[in-house]
């Protein structure tokens, strides 16, 4: 009987203890997303035209001269903090023993898998406009925690990200050591500079097409 008893107790128990929670939690979740900004290049590719192999120097590098400009813009959905990078999507072309090298970038390679040149991107400070303002042209080393700031009179030569970790920002604050200012939009004018190998250094018994090509990627900081 005290078994019969004893058990009916045991589950009341365990029941009431079942329903003794008296509070519950409650969480808010989501995810904010960070502005987004959008890179362009107006004007589209350099084109070099049509080059005879003939006006090529035949023992000497054949410099081109600096191409037509294009603008570089950069638009962002809300103020943010960016910069961006070059990266040479032909870096196994570039030709060996060229001074600078750190900011050239390649052209391709001929039939013959000689290296046809090279070219460097240039852009100036003094054209350069952040949120509707003149702005400055910043670069890091450091993938953004130090930043030295470029002179507005002089060019800036864009280094390949694979040879030095560089990035850019145009800033809208001159003067500034800490973090570039969060921009809504920024342009600068760019150009191209190419440089052909030696004639005697490359096959023209065929067709050479030039095939440089660079990507200019946005970095969040």
């Amino acid at each position: 009987m005290k078994k019969l008893v004893f058990a009916p107790l045991v589950l009341a128990f365990a029941a009431n203890t079942a329903l003794a929670a008296n509070s519950v939690d409650l969480r808010v979740t989501g995810t904010i997303t960070p502005a987004a900004c959008d890179i362009s290049l107006a004007g589209g590719d350099f084109d070099l035209g049509t080059i005879s192999a003939q006006d090529l120097n035949a023992t000497t590098e054949t410099d081109l001269g600096s191409s037509t400009t294009k603008q570089l813009n950069i638009v962002c959905s809300g103020a943010t903090q960016v910069a961006f990078k070059a990266i040479d999507n032909r870096a196994s072309s570039r030709p060996s023993g060229v001074t600078g090298t750190s900011s050239i970038f390649g052209m391709g390679m001929d039939s013959a898998n000689n290296p046809i040149g090279y070219y460097k991107i240039f852009s100036w400070p003094a054209n350069a406009v952040a949120n509707g303002s003149p702005a400055v042209f910043r670069h890091s080393n450091d993938e953004g925690a130090t930043w030295t700031e470029a002179a507005k009179d002089a060019s800036v030569s864009f280094v390949a990200y694979d040879i030095q970790q560089r990035i850019y920002a145009i800033d809208p604050t001159s003067g500034g050591t800490g973090q570039p200012t969060p921009i809504t939009s920024a342009s600068a004018i760019i150009q191209v500079r190419p440089i052909i190998q030696p004639e005697n250094t490359l096959d023209t018994s065929s067709e050479i097409a030039i095939d440089g090509s660079a990507t200019i990627e946005l970095v969040y900081l």
